[in-house]
């Protein structure tokens, strides 16, 4: 960007005085003129710009409309520039007392009382100035309102009677703008000929503009500011380019380049990974992106588990990179679970990709993990700590190829502040941080503009309700609006859910081919292509039977299958139900009891290990880590006594019991399976996890054939979904009509059922199922009301919840904002009724449920501790603001609840927590965070005894 010569500019003297930062406001030391912000600004514009891809300006000259990329990037920069134009006024200048005075002696004094955010001045100043200069009237004031919003929020341009009003307060406002035009080489260009502005093109200007307002304002005040940009503005312009590129060379922006300029085979690409071989998904996927087509696409994928989904969506990322000119990937994922377990697979598929192509310069990749408990992850946190450090000691971002190549994958700190952490190339998390860009918070269109011309991988779409897949069709919407390419993967989908999702990328949705199959939706294209996903492909049959669904007979016969030898898995809907059954199996068992957490080879024991969300955050990290060690793929690599060891500990005689954390999150297998009724595609899931890894083919002790007890099968299950509250985690609807789907089914084969299962469930125009007495007829139609009611309310919700659709966002006026919340479930279970589901955004958030609170257990013997034995102060009211180790210690022993005793408690009893600068309520991770007082290990809080046990986790019990 190399903007013509202009002649020198003679400076008004009001031009000169008008301040937009001040180091002392008090004493007015260490200022800093408008114009310099403003030049600042569009210089940090511009060298983000010129390391961004091709497409990326190709897009701001199709915002425009200007046929030369070159000349509409300066267009750009101009206008993030000119974001502060609204500090030339009077409602800014009289915020700093000894500055004002200087521009009080040049400019005319102006009532100020009504004090309009800067933003707006600029709202309300710039359109008419462009106008001037042949600008469209209505791009004009949506290009206005774009870098207006700058301070987070879109809002409906005022009044604004304190702008400045007046021929010298017109004059000086003038004055900049030509100055900075001239700066870009733009004051004599013919202005830019669109007349439409689009909401995409908001969201671009809009996310720019505030990213380079956060690189440009970290530029050190300096003593008295150099004259040069008032009388050469381009002179000035090109030495802030310089500090730009060297700024974003500090915070890891590097230059945005296909990670794999030519891909590799897929074989090749993933050699890697031991053994493997493309499979059909991945070849199909790969030759139907063969080509030189630059248009982004919506790809789904519905595949069963063991196709290779996630091989194939970062294959087809290095595609769409090349193809369309995408700069970067967002995987984003249902839970925390899934996405610390995907930061670790992406990490190593970076780490591997780098440094490998000859002649190519290795390049370091900048990776993010985005969700509430990204404090937790070792993994990442020692990332942030290796770049931190190459950054302290000034090492190159581009690593010597012989090294270790996870030394090509950083995490770059200035990236993980929430808001920013969208803004890397690379990214995994949950999926509630996408979708924080299309609801109403602060700076949710910085979100945007992050995900914009990239790659986003939606995985397990199947995992959430109404109000949140709604919430999912905006995103798809945006994505197309913003360039990006999306691809949707799930084990199935709904009929129904498939042709919403391809409306949403404006294309007629086709019949779909027999399961598995694979659609692409190239942008511009009436309708997708879809195909058939052939095999061949591994089929297992799995025995089905009923059993009682009493938690001791569960129990019983728990222990019954374990002493046949065998691991054997249990998964109820609810905490308290595994409690309850954990209870019952070690009374059962007796001295025969072998808790997992605790090593021991007794030849007669039988292990017992319990899982569920409702554990301190350290404490269910660790039983996770305990579940994948002995049911994931052996040999397994552990931690013992401070070292690594790797070793096949898979136990002969186990049962695991778990709630749904177990279903989608872990990589597990079992030899045989006890499991609640549950809706189908649920159910289905935690069969997946039957002899899943063929390794332990011949050590299933009396399991050679895989079989899955659904408790509640047998009898109709109205009264077993009130008796054990399952009507409050899963829709009745779901649960009768899986139910009677099963009914006299003695096999399932997967995954040759399962398309044809889930859509018998969930199809709406599925008829009055046959079989049913009239009672139970009559209870199924109530049923089937209530659940198309409350699809109704979500979908209206929903609607209602996201910031709008890209062609009507901004002719509608502008809402207040949600604020700043982080808005994702810190947790995994499905429901509130398990106490874990908690949207953390106010009114409308990412997912519905229930209030939530964070609490901390605390042991009070004398002073408060975080452990029984009174060895780390919990530092309530006196953790140092600076102190994360500390921070992150107590917040590993945090955990999510839901009890509505336990929250209208805190709610009217708040508890003292230090102030704004000393103790939790000063610490961003634990300012919303509430101890949890305990005299030995319990506390009675209403009429609710809660008790922190060793084994049990947190336990509640109702005293009446």
């Amino acid at each position: 960007m190399t903007p013509p010569l202009a002649p020198p500019h003679s400076p008004s003297a009001a031009v000169q005085v008008l301040w937009a930062k001040s180091g002392q406001k008090s004493e007015g030391e260490g200022w800093l003129p408008v114009l310099h912000h403003l030049l600042d600004v569009g210089a940090c514009a511009a060298a983000i710009l010129e390391r961004e891809p091709a497409s990326t300006r190709d897009l701001l000259a199709s915002d425009l409309g200007v046929p030369d990329t070159d000349l509409a990037v300066r267009w750009t920069c101009a206008l993030a520039a000119l974001h502060d134009l609204g500090k030339a006024s009077p409602a800014f200048q009289h915020k700093a007392e000894v500055l004002a005075a200087r521009v009080w002696k040049v400019l005319p004094w102006q009532n100020h009382t009504e004090n309009t955010p800067h933003g707006l001045v600029t709202q309300k100043l710039l359109p008419p100035l462009l106008e001037t200069r042949g600008w469209d009237s209505g791009v004009a004031r949506r290009a206005a309102q774009a870098i207006g919003c700058h301070h987070g929020q879109r809002e409906d341009t005022p009044r604004a009677p304190d702008r400045g009003t007046g021929s010298e307060w017109h004059a000086v406002q003038d004055e900049l703008v030509t100055l900075v035009l001239t700066a870009f080489g733009v004051q004599d260009a013919p202005a830019p000929p669109a007349t439409t502005f689009t909401g995409g093109a908001f969201m671009r200007l809009a996310g720019l503009t505030s990213f380079a307002d956060w690189v440009g304002s970290s530029f050190p005040l300096d003593g008295e500011p150099t004259p040069l940009p008032f009388t050469d503005p381009a002179a000035y312009l090109s030495q802030a380019t310089a500090r730009a590129r060297a700024a974003l060379d500090g915070i890891g922006w590097t230059m945005r380049a296909p990670l794999a300029p030519n891909p590799a085979p897929i074989d090749e690409t993933f050699d890697f990974i031991p053994n493997f071989k493309a499979r059909p998904l991945q070849t199909l996927l790969a030759d139907l992106l063969n080509t030189p087509d630059a248009r982004p696409a919506l790809i789904l994928v519905e595949a069963p588990m063991g196709e290779g989904k996630t091989e194939a969506a970062l294959y087809t990322h290095l595609q769409l990179q090349n193809a369309a000119g995408h700069r970067g990937l967002y995987v984003a994922l249902p839970t925390q679970a899934t996405g610390n377990a995907m930061y670790g697979r992406l990490r190593t598929f970076l780490g591997h990709q780098a440094p490998r192509h000859p002649g190519q310069i290795p390049v370091t990749v900048d990776l993010q993990l985005l969700h509430g408990g990204s404090a937790l992850n070792d993994t990442y946190q020692n990332d942030l700590a290796r770049t931190r450090s190459a950054q302290q000691q000034t090492l190159p971002l581009t690593p010597n190829t012989a090294g270790d190549t996870a030394d090509t994958v950083r995490a770059g700190e200035w990236f993980s502040h929430r808001k920013r952490a969208l803004l890397s190339e690379y990214g995994v998390g949950t999926v509630d941080q996408a979708l924080l860009g299309v609801l109403n918070v602060n700076h949710q269109f910085v979100r945007l503009w992050g995900l914009g011309n990239r790659v986003v991988v939606l995985d397990e779409v199947h995992a959430y309700d109404t109000y949140t897949t709604q919430l999912i069709h905006a995103l798809v919407r945006w994505m197309h609006a913003l360039n990006s390419s999306v691809i949707i993967m799930s084990a199935t989908l709904p009929a129904q859910t498939r042709q919403d999702l391809l409306n949403a990328w404006n294309v007629t949705p086709d019949p779909a081919p027999a399961y598995p199959r694979l659609t692409v939706a190239r942008t511009g294209d009436p309708a997708p292509t879809s195909r058939h996903i052939p095999g061949p492909r591994r089929t297992q049959t799995v025995t089905l039977r009923a059993t009682d669904p009493d938690p001791a007979a569960l129990a019983t016969q728990a222990v019954t299958l374990a002493e046949a030898g065998g691991t054997v898995t249990v998964i109820v809907n609810t905490v308290q139900r595994a409690q309850d059954i954990f209870k019952a199996v070690r009374e059962q068992l007796g001295p025969r009891v072998q808790s997992m957490c605790k090593s021991s080879k007794h030849p007669e024991r039988i292990g017992v290990h319990l899982y569920h969300a409702r554990y301190p955050a350290d404490d269910r990290a660790e039983r996770e880590e305990r579940v994948l060690r002995y049911l994931g793929k052996q040999p397994a690599t552990y931690l013992r006594n401070g070292d690594l060891h790797t070793a096949d500990v898979r136990p002969e005689r186990f049962i695991l019991i778990a709630t749904q954390v177990a279903e989608q999150s872990l990589d597990f297998d079992t030899d045989v399976m006890i499991t609640d009724l549950a809706p189908i595609d649920l159910l289905l899931q935690r069969a997946g996890r039957l002899h899943r890894h063929e390794g332990n083919t011949g050590r299933r002790g009396g399991h050679v054939t895989p079989t899955l007890y659904v408790a509640g099968l047998h009898d109709w299950p109205e009264d077993a979904l009130s008796e054990h509250h399952w009507k409050y985690v899963y829709a009745p609807a779901l649960m009768y009509r899986t139910w009677h789907t099963l009914q006299n089914r003695a096999h399932l084969t997967l995954p040759d059922d399962l398309d044809s299962l889930v859509q018998c469930v969930y199809d709406p125009s599925t008829p009055i199922l046959e079989g049913l007495d009239e009672q139970q007829q009559a209870t199924l139609r109530k049923a089937d009301r209530h659940l198309k009611q409350q699809r109704s309310n979500q979908t209206s919700l929903g609607g209602q919840a996201h910031i709008g659709q890209p062609d009507t966002f901004l002719d509608s006026s502008s809402q207040p904002s949600l604020g700043d919340a982080d808005g994702e479930p810190a947790h995994d279970d499905t429901n509130a009724a398990t106490d874990d589901l908690a949207a953390e955004t106010p009114h409308f958030g990412t997912r519905l449920g229930d209030a939530s609170l964070r609490i901390v257990p605390i042991y009070r013997n004398g002073a408060d501790y975080l452990d029984m034995k009174g060895q780390t102060a919990a530092q309530i009211t006196t953790l140092l603001k600076n102190d994360w180790e500390a921070a992150r210690a107590i917040y590993r022993r945090s955990l999510q609840v839901s009890r509505h005793d336990l929250i209208r408690h805190y709610r009217d009893h708040p508890t003292r927590r230090g102030t704004e600068h000393i103790g939790w309520a000063a610490h961003p991770l634990l300012r919303d965070a509430e101890p949890l007082i305990l005299t030995g290990n319990q506390v009675v809080i209403g009429k609710t005894r809660v008790t922190l046990d060793a084994e049990l986790g947190l336990t509640y019990e109702r005293i009446e």
